[in-house]
């Protein structure tokens, strides 16, 4: 990692403090190249769709650049997925790392340019505030990936719940991908009965359901008092056994997961 891109493809940036951002990737030895969306505000998203299909593209297409961070999450990235060229993605491959509503392109560049990233912590409520332990850790994590789980027989597939089943009105070659799947999960501020609600979405699109051969249960952050029967009946609905792993999630230690690495 010696020349990383920022760009905020989803939410605008409240008060974005570029300084912050560039000083503390300096501090790293690494150069950090901020992106017009990044500064840029179009209602609740970080500009309008072109300016940040733009930035996703000049981001892969230069050369000079070995690493994509996204600043945030928020919402905006479902807009983008059908304006996006994945050629420029396929042939230009580089880690490109995001969570929360960046789900959306994680998924989408694996089935539709083959590239496997990164869920993980974002730039600007994540990254800029490590220890120096914690940005090499995140770094050796990005560069030689060392996570781990007991669950076999796919590919590990997921994120955010909301941002998932938000697909589900796309043709399935569109997201779906050809591998069987290890499904992790995690959301913010969303009650039982939605999350039961999400689960049985999943449950009956059988084209992803049948896909799946075991499921990792990530934090479920502000979630209530029925979370673990609800996760116990969706992995007993799908017959798979299941893993819980509190470390994935909108929360500080969210680890780093290769999305799309067979296990």
């Amino acid at each position: 990692m010696k020349k990383v891109a920022i760009i905020a493809p989803s939410g605008s940036i409240e008060n974005f403090d570029d300084k912050k951002v560039i000083t503390f990737f300096e501090s790293k030895n690494i150069e950090a190249v901020i992106f017009p969306s990044c500064y840029s505000s179009f209602r609740y998203m970080a500009g309008d769709d072109n300016l940040r299909v733009q930035d996703i593209k000049n981001a892969f297409s230069d050369k000079t650049i070995d690493t994509i961070i996204c600043a945030r999450g928020g919402y905006g990235a479902i807009r983008l997925i059908d304006k996006i060229d994945y050629k420029i993605i396929e042939n230009n491959k580089k880690p490109f790392i995001g969570f929360s509503d960046i789900t959306i392109l994680l998924i989408s560049f694996l089935k539709r340019a083959n590239l496997t990233s990164f869920h993980a912590p974002m730039a600007v409520n994540g990254v800029i505030n490590m220890n120096d332990f914690e940005f090499e850790n995140y770094k050796n994590e990005i560069e030689n990936n060392s996570f781990k789980t007991k669950l076999k027989g796919g590919i590990l597939w997921g994120g955010n719940l909301a941002s998932i089943v938000s697909l589900f009105g796309s043709m399935n070659e569109n997201y779906i991908p050809e591998d069987d799947i290890i499904l992790f999960l995690e959301d913010i501020n969303e009650p039982d009965y939605k999350i039961d609600k999400m689960f049985h979405q999943i449950l009956r699109n059988k084209a992803l359901s049948n896909k799946i051969k075991g499921i990792i249960f990530g934090e479920f952050t502000g979630a209530g008092k029925y979370l673990d029967e609800i996760q116990f009946e969706f992995a007993s609905f799908l017959n798979v056994p299941y893993e819980i792993n509190k470390n994935i999630g909108h929360i500080k230690n969210n680890i780093i997961l290769p999305f799309g690495k067979t296990f």
